[in-house]
C-alpha cells in the first residue's frame, strides 16, 4: 500500500484580481442554482415523496419512491465519467449552461406532477433524472475552477463557493418543510420557483470565462488517442491488481452502503412512527446538516492532511457510528434532544465523508492513474447509491409486516454496517502500520 507524501501547506497568499473577478462572477448563479439544488437533495426529496403521496398511491410504491430519491445523488454518480468523456474537448462554459439549464428543467417537472400515482411516477424519475444532470455539473465544474484558479488559492476561493451554495441548499429545503407542513401553498409551486431560479442562474453563468481555455482544449484533443477510457474491464483490472484498493472499496461499500441505508429509513420512521412534522423532518435530515459541514470541514481537513486515507478514515469513519447511534437512540427513545444531536453529529460526519471520499483515492493510485482510481470509487458508490436504500426500506417493511412498530428495529441494519466498516478501516490501519515499522 503506498504511503501519502506528507503534504506541506502552501505559503498563504491572496487570490489574485483575476480570481476574484471570476469568483465574483460565479458565485451568484451558484447561490441561485443552490436553491434549485436543495430541491431534490435526498432527504428533502424523500419527505416530499412521503407527505405528498402518502394515501394516493400503494404504500409500497410510495415507501420504494422514497428509497430511490434518497439513494439518487450516489447513484447518479455512476454515469459521472459518461459526463467527463462527454465534456472532453468541447468548450466548457457553454456546456455548463445547457446542463444547467436541463438539470433547473428537470426539477421544474415535478410542479407538474398530479396529486396521484402517476404524479409518484413522474416526480421519483424527475428526481433521479436531475441528480443524473447534477452529477456531469460537478464533473465539468471541476474542470471549470482547476483551469481559473491558481493551486494556492484553489481550496479557499471554491470553498467560499461551496460555503454559499450550502446555505441555499439548506434554506430551500428548510422552504420545502414550511410549505408541506403549513400546507397553504402547494410545493409544487416551490419547485416551479426553484426552477426559474435555477434557469437564471444558468443564464447569468453565460459571463463565466475559463482562462486559457484554448490549451485545456488542444491538451484534450492531443490526449485523446494516448489515454485509455475508463470502462468495466478497467474497474475490474484495478481491482484485481491493487489487493490494498479492493480491501479499501470493501469496507467503503460496507461503510457507505450504510449511511446510505439509514436516511430512507428515517424518513419513514419519522413519518410513520414518531409522527414528526414535515419541518421537523427535513429540519433533521437535511437543513441541519448542511449549515453544520462547513463549520466542521476545515478540522476534518487538517486530520487529512499528511495522513494516509487508511489512517484517516480509521478515525472518521467512528463519527458516523457515533451519529447513526446517536440517531437511533433517538428514535428508540423518542427523543427530540438526541434527534437534534444526532443530526449535528451527521452533519459533522459527513463533512469528514466528504473530504475523504474526493480525495482518497489518491493515496493508491500511481502518478496518472488518479482518475481511472477515482472512477472505480465512483462507480461503485453509484451501485450502492442504487442498491442500499431500498435494501433499507425492504427491511423496515418486512419488520413492519411481521409486527407493527418492529420497523424502527431495521435501524440496526445500518448501524452494524457501518460499525463493521470503521472496524474493517481500523484492521487496514493497523496493517499498514505493521508493514511501515518492517520497512523503517
Amino acid at each position: 500500500m503506498p504511503a501519502a507524501a506528507p503534504l506541506t501547506p502552501a505559503a498563504p497568499a491572496r487570490p489574485s484580481a483575476l480570481a476574484e473577478g471570476i469568483f465574483r462572477r460565479e458565485i451568484l448563479p451558484w447561490g441561485l442554482i443552490g436553491f434549485t439544488l436543495g430541491l431534490v437533495e435526498g432527504a428533502t426529496a424523500a419527505v416530499l415523496v412521503k407527505q405528498h403521496f402518502t394515501g394516493v398511491a400503494p404504500r409500497f410504491a410510495v415507501n420504494i419512491a422514497v428509497a430511490l430519491v434518497s439513494g439518487a445523488p450516489a447513484f447518479s454518480n455512476v454515469l459521472s465519467f459518461v459526463w467527463a468523456n462527454l465534456a472532453h474537448g468541447r468548450a466548457r462554459v457553454r456546456l455548463m449552461v445547457l446542463m444547467q439549464a436541463g438539470f433547473a428543467l428537470l426539477v421544474g417537472c415535478v410542479s407538474f406532477a398530479s396529486h396521484a400515482a402517476g404524479g409518484l411516477v413522474l416526480t421519483v424519475a424527475s428526481v433521479v433524472a436531475a441528480r443524473v444532470v447534477w452529477a456531469g455539473i460537478l464533473t465539468v465544474r471541476a474542470a471549470v475552477w482547476t483551469s481559473n484558479y491558481p493551486r494556492n488559492v484553489l481550496a479557499r476561493v471554491t470553498g467560499r463557493i461551496v460555503i454559499v451554495n450550502s446555505i441555499t441548499v439548506a434554506a430551500s429545503a428548510a422552504l420545502v418543510g414550511g410549505v408541506l407542513q403549513a400546507r397553504a401553498l402547494d410545493a409544487r409551486w416551490v419547485y416551479g420557483g426553484g426552477a426559474l431560479a435555477g434557469l437564471i442562474g444558468a443564464w447569468l453563468y453565460r459571463a463565466m470565462r475559463v482562462r486559457r481555455e484554448f490549451a485545456l482544449l488542444a491538451a484534450e484533443t492531443a490526449s485523446a488517442a494516448r489515454s485509455e477510457p475508463f470502462s468495466l474491464r478497467m474497474l475490474t483490472r484495478i481491482l484485481r491488481e491493487d489487493p490494498a484498493y479492493r480491501e479499501y472499496m470493501l469496507w467503503m461499500g460496507i461503510f457507505g452502503g450504510g449511511t446510505l441505508m439509514l436516511t430512507a429509513q428515517l424518513v419513514l420512521i419519522f413519518s410513520e412512527q414518531l409522527h414528526l412534522a414535515s419541518a421537523l423532518q427535513i429540519a433533521l435530515l437535511a437543513v441541519v446538516p448542511l449549515i453544520t459541514q462547513p463549520l466542521f470541514l476545515p478540522w476534518w481537513a487538517r486530520l487529512f492532511d499528511g495522513s494516509h486515507v487508511v489512517r484517516y478514515r480509521s478515525r472518521q469513519g467512528w463519527a458516523i457510528v457515533l451519529a447513526s447511534a446517536a440517531m437511533c437512540l433517538g428514535v428508540f427513545s423518542n427523543s427530540r434532544p438526541l434527534l437534534w444531536l444526532g443530526a449535528v453529529l451527521l452533519g459533522a460526519a459527513q463533512a469528514g465523508a466528504n473530504l475523504g471520499w474526493n480525495l482518497g483515492h489518491n493515496d493508491f493510485a500511481s502518478i496518472g492513474r488518479a482518475q481511472h482510481y477515482m472512477g472505480v470509487h465512483v462507480t461503485l458508490t453509484g451501485v450502492r447509491g442504487g442498491l442500499a436504500p431500498p435494501a433499507g426500506v425492504l427491511i423496515y417493511m418486512a419488520l413492519e409486516a411481521w409486527q407493527r412498530g418492529a420497523g424502527r428495529f431495521s435501524l440496526l441494519a445500518p448501524l452494524v454496517m457501518t460499525l463493521a466498516g470503521a472496524l474493517g478501516f481500523s484492521r487496514m490501519r493497523r496493517a499498514l502500520e505493521a508493514t511501515h515499522e518492517k520497512t523503517g
